[in-house]
């Protein structure tokens, strides 16, 4: 089963109009084809022919360039940029002095591209920027810091090479999807997730370790939440308000104890995959009856009762 088929459809479509751009309206235009001419100076590669008509004076004709008329002014502005597939190649292929000086866009979608290096610094001056998708790449570093200074509601850093532990600040932005799966993360989950009000949180395939907070439990408004393919021991928050949740995977981890009636016993849950574990004990009849409605997979556990467990010589290292 593949488990990132996440309701996010309305998310990924480019919005109908841009918020109101900063002054300047046309001059600002001339300022963004100036930084696309440059941009296009750095690509080597180009092997679907998008950029062929990234040519003239007028940016908004550009393959994978959306403007939108600002409704204070009525000038046009540079809204997004969807570079999504363009699979672009440069030696280097680089986003700063280009993403962080793009002041009108509402959305930056570049998926599946040779982009490398770090984030830009500062994505502070963008601040209609609400999207920003930037997965399957090759970038590299910390957990960018200028993310936490923009008003994002869409982080996807998928598949690329970030590194080290997430900031606590993270959960605490207003964001409604957070896409990290596939890095090198590690170090410990900031108990503010807690606090998060995003939806769809993904940091599965990373190197976190250590518990899972107790206070995941707090995230009110979270509908899926995959931590599958890390290295996160102890057991499973026991409290659960999260009254919305459909998806919880945490498969492939070393996590132990028994499994809490709590979660099972949410009501709107379509899927609960604790695979690949090291719970024990016996299922209450909410999990039971969950196992029996190919909800939630227990198997290879070392769980009393259940089907499909590790042996016993494994269930006692």
């Amino acid at each position: 089963m593949v488990p990132f088929t996440l309701l996010i459809s309305s998310l990924l479509c480019a919005p109908a109009l841009a918020a109101p751009a900063t002054t300047g309206g046309d001059s600002n235009l001339h300022r963004d084809l100036l930084l696309v001419q440059s941009f296009k100076k750095q690509i080597t590669s180009d092997p679907h022919g998008y950029t062929r008509n990234w040519t003239g004076n007028d940016v908004c004709k550009f393959g994978g360039f959306r403007c939108a008329d600002n409704p204070n002014t009525g000038l046009k502005a540079l809204s997004g940029i969807d570079l999504n597939n363009f699979e672009l190649e440069g030696n280097p292929l680089k986003l700063e002095g280009f993403l962080d000086k793009l002041t009108d866009l509402t959305f930056f979608h570049a998926n599946t591209n040779g982009f490398t290096g770090e984030l830009p610094k500062d994505l502070s001056a963008l601040k209609w920027l609400w999207e920003l998708d930037l997965s399957s790449n090759q970038l590299s570093g910390p957990f960018p810091e200028a993310v936490l200074n923009a008003n994002l509601v869409f982080l996807d850093l998928r598949f690329n090479g970030f590194d080290g532990p997430l900031p606590e600040k993270l959960f605490e932005l207003d964001l409604d999807t957070i896409f990290l799966n596939d890095n090198k993360f590690g170090g410990s989950i900031p108990a503010t997730i807690g606090s998060t009000p995003a939806r769809y949180i993904t940091l599965a395939n990373n190197q976190f370790k250590g518990r899972i907070p107790e206070t995941l439990g707090n995230a009110k408004s979270l509908e899926e939440i995959l931590l599958l393919g890390n290295r996160l021991s102890g057991p499973l928050p026991t409290v659960y308000k999260t009254e919305n949740l459909t998806v919880f995977d945490v498969s492939n981890n070393k996590l132990s104890g028994p499994v809490p009636e709590a979660l099972c016993e949410l009501k709107k849950v379509q899927l609960v995959n604790l695979t690949n574990n090291n719970f024990d004990g016996a299922l209450g009849p909410a999990c039971a009856k969950l196992v029996e409605n190919d909800v939630l997979d227990v198997s290879n556990n070392c769980i009393k009762g259940a089907k499909g467990q590790k042996s016993a010589s494994e269930c006692t290292k």
